[in-house]
């Protein structure tokens, strides 16, 4: 057994787990779980501009700053590469003779001693003392010229010493140096550093590791803090330029962060040191000594012979197992780094499975292959692609679900369960040849003003949070969208995901449930897209990849540039350079994909005016009254691919022009969004239109506008208790508390063709005489309201039908002088739309490398 072995030699560990690096959770270091802090990231990116020049050969700039931090004189300190790097110099610098080190302990104590010729004395600490030396015993043992190896907390059980007595020990030894590694003192709250006194004793050396606490272990910097004529020495019998320019920025970093940033590191590892302390007791027979570092030392007295080797290959969990350390090589003891509750219950119940002798049953099924599409901004195409990966995974014999567990729309739709969530996510389900299921859309957010929405959580709404409220409230529906998506997992075969807006947003990194921390839980590989319509797309890919942390970037598969008009051949460059840059290649470069027509997830963004299109010359004008907060825009996505209907938007009184058709569509904010009509000047030509007897049609939100009032007693969209109406029907809308969701499969209407569609509305309205109901459900109830060519429905999608929509195109189209087209039988075919989109993104994706990285077969 190689006595100085050490924990964290994660390719190793994949070798022996025959996993790869990213499937093995490490207990066997102890290091920050989320690891390097974007602080010092940013500092490493700055260090790029200093990389060239040689840095100080002895730190001194570096030295002055930690002088400035703990307000000690600069030549106290010594800087290296590692606090290792300074113990494995100090018998050198000490012409060290003799030394003590009380076992268990640091393993490169020993070994620099050995390396040195240093005799060393071992005395062995006991269980009954949690293996925590007295450092006045340890006196009495050394010699005179002589050095004593400390650990404070202690290394390997985390115990803290007795600092008064420690400090006691040292000024009545002045003829033996006492080397006292403070690596993890960073976290310990229940003691204090000596670092002040090593300032001014000329008998103690403190040392601090920055590799733990700030999770830079790869980085390597560490530093001593001595009197300064043995600082001088020790210094000198370092080489030159010792600490990169790389570790001397991150160390700068560390050194001029506000304490505060420590303070939450300090309390948030307590609170998971006690959860993992917790779980480890409750194994048969466990017996954990008290820490206050990040790990904690514990004993299974009946534990099987190579637990630590059966954790690694039987789930992939890396423990260290502590019998290569003297006093420890009996007795069953391990050592676990504190990390996460999620991974801690996961060791736990491993430890459970080997110690119950179950053989080498998983704990944790392997994870279903899963593929996330998050992008660099809102709009860059993830949910259009997402749909097309669903449709090719169909396609090529998978079983596949969509999921997204957050999505900020007012574009919604109603499942046959009668529940709420994103239209895109129903799309996406459409795509599976699967029923839409909230559980693909556990949290949604409507939007009903610039910072406020409506939140539904697995298909029901929950309230109206404003975006601060809802920022600090939304980890508390992390337990359901990990619900939503383990019961996915449990049915299909594949699941394809889908991010939101962007991972890069720093400021939502912390709260996040539906960009990386999503991929995370999902063990998803993620593709990056860009919309390289807008420009800047590659700049945007490196952008994004900067913020993200290493675990973040693991996760990582490849860019997926989109919308791209032109030859790809000519990205060629850019693509080496992303390659180059970030070890991550450009996977795919999708066209610009025009006339298609699948559904928009979240923006206004209909194919008004399509260039696409060759339009009839007498096509049928349709202006849609664009309100602020527009819901379900998608409603009229249809008309715009029939060939002799002209749609566009109407936002100011400019733009009215002639319309044959006017359009008042749903929205979030009826009030607010009917306000701001009157204030665009838009009131005056919708009545005049109305006067000449011309087509309105208003859907939903459009429908109450429509009315002579709208009633919100319970304040559910607006503060004004009273609204009036555009008055154009005899109509009064009162708001209620109760959502109304319903899916109607067969509307009749004054058309011969049936209608079917959805309803999502808190609004419940009372007709007048003059405005009698025209459009009911299966049962007979109301679904619409019409006078004359003035027509008001709350179905959403009844336009989606070819044959109503086309009665309904030719009705119109005979009232405004047209001709009727009964000829034209365009097909709104949202599942030929859904092969089509996919045989493009087939064509244009390295499908090969994705399966390859699903370990799925094709």
């Amino acid at each position: 057994m190689n006595t100085f072995s050490h924990g964290g030699d994660l390719k190793s560990l994949a070798a022996d787990a025959r996993r790869s690096e990213r499937d093995i959770l490490d207990f066997s270091v102890n290091l920050r779980p989320e690891g390097m802090p974007e602080f010092i990231a940013s500092a490493l990116w700055r260090a790029m501009d200093d990389a060239v020049p040689y840095p100080s050969p002895d730190m001194k700039e570096l030295r002055e700053t930690a002088a400035a931090r703990y307000d000690l004189p600069s030549g106290c300190f010594a800087f290296g590469n590692g606090a290792n790097e300074l113990i494995h110099a100090l018998p050198r610098a000490l012409g060290l003779k003799q030394a003590v080190i009380p076992e268990p302990a640091f393993s490169e104590y020993r070994l620099t001693c050995l390396r040195h010729g240093t005799k060393v004395l071992s005395p062995q600490i006991e269980e009954r003392d949690s293996f925590t030396p007295s450092p006045c015993v340890l006196g009495e043992k050394a010699a005179d010229g002589s050095a004593i190896f400390l650990a404070n907390p202690c290394n390997p059980s985390g115990g803290l010493l007795h600092v008064q007595a420690l400090r006691q020990a040292v000024q009545d030894r002045p003829g033996v140096i006492w080397i006292l590694d403070e690596s993890f003192m960073d976290y310990a709250e229940e003691t204090e550093s000596l670092l002040r006194d090593a300032a001014v004793l000329p008998n103690l050396v403190v040392l601090r590791s920055l590799t733990k606490f700030y999770g830079m272990a790869g980085v390597r910097c560490g530093f001593s803090v001595c009197a300064a004529p043995l600082a001088e020495r020790l210094r000198q019998s370092l080489p030159a330029w010792n600490v990169n320019a790389f570790a001397a920025a991150a160390a700068r970093a560390v050194l001029k962060q506000p304490s505060s940033w420590a303070d939450g590191e300090r309390a948030l590892n307590r609170e998971r040191r006690e959860d993992l302390f917790r779980r480890l007791s409750a194994l048969p027979g466990a017996a954990v000594l008290p820490s206050e570092a990040n790990f904690l030392l514990f004993r299974l007295p009946g534990a099987p012979s190579g637990l630590a080797s059966r954790l690694l290959k039987n789930h992939g969990i890396a423990l260290r197992d502590c019998s290569n350390y003297p006093g420890l090589e009996t007795g069953g003891w391990f050592r676990a780094g504190v990390r996460t509750p999620e991974e801690h219950a996961r060791l736990e119940e491993a430890l459970q499975t080997e110690l119950k002798g179950n053989g080498p049953a998983i704990l944790r099924r392997p994870p279903k292959p899963a593929l996330m599409i998050q992008g660099t901004c809102s709009d860059a195409g993830k949910s259009v692609l997402t749909a097309a990966l669903c449709r090719i995974f169909l396609q090529d014999g998978h079983r596949v679900a969509p999921f997204k567990a957050q999505n900020m729309a007012l574009n919604s739709g109603v499942t046959a369960l009668g529940e709420e969530m994103g239209r895109a996510q129903m799309v996406q389900a459409r795509a599976c040849r699967i029923d839409p299921d909230a559980r693909m859309n556990p949290i949604l957010l409507k939007p009903h003003s610039n910072t406020g929405s409506q939140v539904i959580v697995m298909g029901r709404a929950v309230g109206h949070m404003e975006a601060g409220e809802y920022f600090t409230a939304k980890r508390r529906f992390w337990p359901d969208v990990r619900r939503a998506y383990d019961s996915l997992a449990d049915e299909y075969d594949v699941l394809c995901l889908e991010g939101a807006g962007s991972p890069g947003e720093i400021n939502l990194k912390s709260v996040d449930v539906v960009n990386m921390n999503m991929a995370r839980y999902a063990r998803a590989r993620v593709l990056l897209t860009g919309d390289i319509d807008r420009g800047g797309v590659y700049a945007s890919f490196l952008g994004t990849w900067m913020t993200f942390s290493p675990w973040e970037k693991e996760l990582l598969a490849g860019f997926v540039v989109n919308k791209f008009r032109g030859d790809p051949g000519l990205l060629a460059p850019a693509h080496r350079y992303m390659l180059d840059h970030t070890g991550k290649p450009v996977l795919g470069v999708i066209p610009m994909i025009r006339n298609i027509n699948i559904p928009e997830e979240d923006r206004a963004a209909l194919p008004f005016e399509q260039d696409g299109h060759a339009k009839h010359a007498d096509s049928l004008d349709v202006a849609v009254v664009m309100p602020a907060h527009v819901s379900n825009f998608t409603d009229f996505a249809p008309l715009a691919a029939e060939p002799d209907v002209r749609l566009r938007q109407v936002r100011t009184r400019e733009e009215w022009g002639s319309p044959d058709l006017v359009i008042l569509p749903g929205t979030k904010s009826v009030a607010a969004d009917l306000a701001l009509l009157r204030a665009a000047g838009l009131e005056e030509p919708i009545r005049r239109h109305a006067g000449k007897g011309k087509w309105i049609l208003g859907v939903c939100g459009g429908l109450q506008m429509l009315g002579t009032d709208i009633l919100d007693p319970l304040h559910m969209e607006s503060m004004e208790e009273r609204t009036p109406g555009l008055g154009l029907l005899e109509l009064s809308t009162t708001f209620a508390a109760a959502k109304t969701l319903l899916n109607v499969r067969q509307a009749t209407t004054p058309l011969p063709p049936a209608a079917a569609g959805y309803e999502i509305h808190h609004g419940v309205t009372l007709h007048g005489e003059t405005s009698a109901p025209i459009m009911f459900r299966e049962d007979g109830s109301p679904c619409g309201y019409g006078k004359g060519r003035i027509w008001a429905t709350y179905l959403h999608g009844f336009l989606d039908g070819d044959q109503f929509r086309r009665a309904f195109i030719n009705m119109v189209r005979e009232d405004s002088g047209l001709p009727p087209n009964p000829a034209l039988h365009t097909s709104y075919d949202l599942d030929g739309a859904l092969d089509r989109l996919a045989d493009v993104v087939r064509e244009h994706l390295d499908l090969k490398t994705i399966y390859r990285l699903l370990q799925l077969k094709r």
